[in-house]
C-alpha cells in the first residue's frame, strides 16, 4: 500500500492486517483505512458472500477530516442504518475506521444476517400456514429461532 496520512491526527499510517484484510493503521489514535474491497471482504466473512447485503450509507454528511487517499473531506455515515458511524473516500476508495469500528462491523452484519434468517423461516413458515400445512410446535420454535 502506498503511504497515507491518517485523517484524525496527520500521522503517517503504517501497513497492517485488520480482520483479516490488507489495511493502513495510525499508531497514535488506533484508526484503519479499510479499501472498499477489503471492507466488502470484512463484511462477507461475517456473514457470507451471498448475502444481499442492501444499502451502506444512511444519513450522509460532509466532515473535516480528509481522506488518506485523495485528500477530499470524508463523508461520515450510519452504517446499514445502525448505530454505527464510519467514515468513507467520497470517491469510494475505502473507509477510515476508529478503533475497533471493524469488530462493529462483523457485529452488524452477523446481527443483519441472523435477522434475515428469522425472516425467511418466517416466511416460510407463512406459505406453509397458507398451503393447509400442519406445523408443529416444536417446528415453530426452532423456525422463530432460525433453526432447521
Amino acid at each position: 500500500m502506498s503511504q497515507l496520512t491518517c485523517p484524525v491526527d496527520q500521522s503517517q499510517l503504517v501497513d497492517s492486517k485488520t480482520s483479516g484484510e490488507e489495511s493502513s493503521k495510525c499508531d497514535q489514535c488506533s484508526g484503519v483505512w479499510l479499501s472498499t474491497a477489503a471492507l466488502e471482504s470484512l463484511e462477507d466473512n461475517a456473514t457470507g458472500d451471498d448475502m444481499v447485503k442492501g444499502q451502506r450509507q444512511y444519513g450522509k454528511h460532509v466532515v473535516d477530516h480528509a481522506c488518506p487517499h485523495c485528500g477530499d473531506p470524508l463523508v461520515r455515515f450510519r452504517y446499514r442504518g445502525y448505530n454505527l458511524e464510519i467514515e468513507a473516500c467520497p470517491n469510494d476508495a475505502g473507509f477510515w475506521l476508529d478503533q475497533s469500528e471493524d469488530r462493529e462491523i462483523r457485529d452488524v452484519m452477523k446481527k443483519r444476517g441472523s435477522n434475515l434468517g428469522r425472516a425467511a423461516n418466517a416466511e416460510k413458515s407463512w406459505h406453509q400456514a397458507r398451503r393447509g400445512e400442519k406445523i408443529g410446535v416444536l417446528q415453530r420454535v426452532k423456525q422463530l429461532f432460525g433453526i432447521n
